[in-house]
């Protein structure tokens, strides 16, 4: 009876973190994919907030952005194209055992105005660091992607 307890309280505990696990990783998905939409609306105000406070991006070829400021000033510039719309999908999100921080990786689809002033399309894949804040809400610490070729 002894062993029978102990297994169903050892399952019972590994249920409990498998469905915060899960709610965590819902959450994630549920911000990535409000990010994605505030990127599509250019809303630079409502786009940052999704940032941890002490973000870094690691565009390709470019420098290291590693402020608010940064990351903003980059942003608006993409924001300023006409033709800027990104179609991402969030694939893989694994929480941390400590339940505080995630990464992510995905693919985009972006369009945006070519060297030559006409529509152009470009693909790439991403990784990203999230953050658990101390409200709960999940920010963006680091991100980084890469061009298809």
């Amino acid at each position: 009876m002894k062993t029978a307890m102990i297994v169903f309280l050892l399952s019972s505990a590994m249920c409990g973190s498998a469905t915060a696990q899960t709610a965590d990783e819902q959450a994630i998905a549920q911000t990535y994919n409000e990010w994605v939409a505030v990127t599509n609306d250019k809303d630079i105000d409502r786009w940052v907030a999704f940032l941890a406070p002490d973000a870094l991006f690691l565009p390709p070829d470019s420098k290291a952005l590693n402020t608010h400021d940064d990351i903003r000033q980059y942003y608006l510039t993409l924001f300023a194209d006409p033709h800027w719309n990104i179609a991402c999908q969030q694939l893989d999100v694994e929480i941390a055992k400590s339940g505080d921080m995630a990464w992510a990786t995905g693919t985009c689809e972006a369009t945006f105005t070519g060297a030559d002033g006409d529509k152009a399309r470009g693909a790439s894949k991403w990784a990203k660091v999230w953050l658990k804040q101390p409200g709960g809400d999940w920010r963006c610490r680091m991100n980084t992607w890469n061009v298809k070729p």
